[in-house]
């Protein structure tokens, strides 16, 4: 199975853990949302393009993150 996520600004406590939402869809077409919480990349220092892209995204707005 293969999926196609987007990161969002949305953020969930899941057993304690604070974690990002990921929404997208399998190979076959079927919703998806993805609790993410760390994602490991190679270490090639700060500006590697997978963190560039992951810190243009906005921090969740307080707003946002109130997980009730």
């Amino acid at each position: 199975m293969k999926l196609t996520i987007e990161m969002t600004n949305e953020l969930t406590n899941i057993d304690g853990v604070m974690c990002r939402i990921w929404t997208g869809h399998s190979d076959t077409g079927v919703p998806v949302r993805v609790y993410v919480h760390r994602v490991a990349i190679p270490l090639k220092g700060t500006q590697h393009p997978f963190n560039i892209e992951l810190v243009e995204m906005d921090p969740p707005t307080e707003e946002e993150s109130r997980f009730d």
